[in-house]
């Protein structure tokens, strides 16, 4: 079964840096997935000032179509704070929900209630180039902030609570090296898992092949920002033998969320 980990349905914002409104149909993510060969899709809210009823949404879009969508809820640590864990909790144990996006760098609130469910997270954290190393207005090299500074420290705090990182670091390759960074975040953490959407540059994707263990790169296809038929044709073009693409396809994000 192949199964997309990373999907969006409803009205919000879009996910990716440059934010706009967008309003996601899932009828055009059930025609676009099964266009490319996607049974299941895991789908969760577009970004919001305010998750609760997205998130129920969400659980209702899945119990109408129990075998198509998995759900996955969406939170804003910094915004929700105080109210996120009881929020997680009843969303995983009553609606149905069985990961969670950090819209924001997870705080402990999030993370000690993820260890407690022990369900995943899912988080992007924003990159790019920072201020001078000498000071704003004053010449110096540049400091780049890519994934691994985000990760490092969380994911060795809650070795028990399993991370994915969306597009292997970077979307549409805008930072290069930030794929680099993911690479080895996940052949060095065993608890962080990346995905595979939105990666323009495929020789990152053949670097993370042959580097990380297959058991911890899972497909994702960013639908409908991205097209799932192309992303599903990036790891064909990678030729891997059946058993490995298999797990990438599907059994790897079965795994996790089992």
């Amino acid at each position: 079964m192949v199964i997309d980990c990373n999907a969006a349905v409803g009205e919000g914002e879009c996910w990716e840096p440059k934010r706009r409104a967008v309003n996601y149909s899932p009828d055009v993510l059930l025609k676009d997935s099964a266009d490319a060969g996607i049974q299941r899709s895991c789908i969760m809210p577009a970004r919001n000032k305010s998750y609760r009823e997205r998130n129920r949404e969400i659980g209702r879009i899945c119990e109408k179509y129990p075998e198509k969508f998995i759900g996955f809820a969406a939170h804003n640590p910094q915004a929700e704070t105080g109210a996120l864990r009881q929020m997680l909790i009843e969303e995983v144990k009553t609606v149905g929900l069985k990961a969670v996006r950090s819209d924001g760098h997870p705080t402990r609130e999030l993370l000690d209630t993820v260890a407690e469910l022990n369900i995943p997270v899912m988080y992007y954290p924003l990159l790019g180039v920072a201020e001078p190393a000498a000071g704003p207005g004053t010449a110096g090299p540049e400091t780049y902030s890519g994934p691994a500074r985000a990760y490092y420290v969380m994911a060795g705090l809650y070795p028990s609570v399993n991370f994915i990182l969306p597009h292997l670091g970077s979307y549409r390759s805008d930072e290069w090296w930030a794929h680099l960074e993911a690479i080895e975040l996940a052949t060095r953490l065993p608890n962080v898992y990346v995905e595979t959407s939105g990666v323009l540059g495929h020789k990152y994707l053949e670097m993370a092949i042959r580097e990380i263990p297959a058991g911890k790169i899972l497909f994702g296809s960013n639908a409908p920002e991205e097209d799932p038929l192309v992303e599903m044709y990036a790891i064909k073009l990678l030729k891997l033998p059946q058993p490995q693409e298999a797990a990438i396809l599907g059994g790897n994000i079965r795994k996790l969320l089992a």
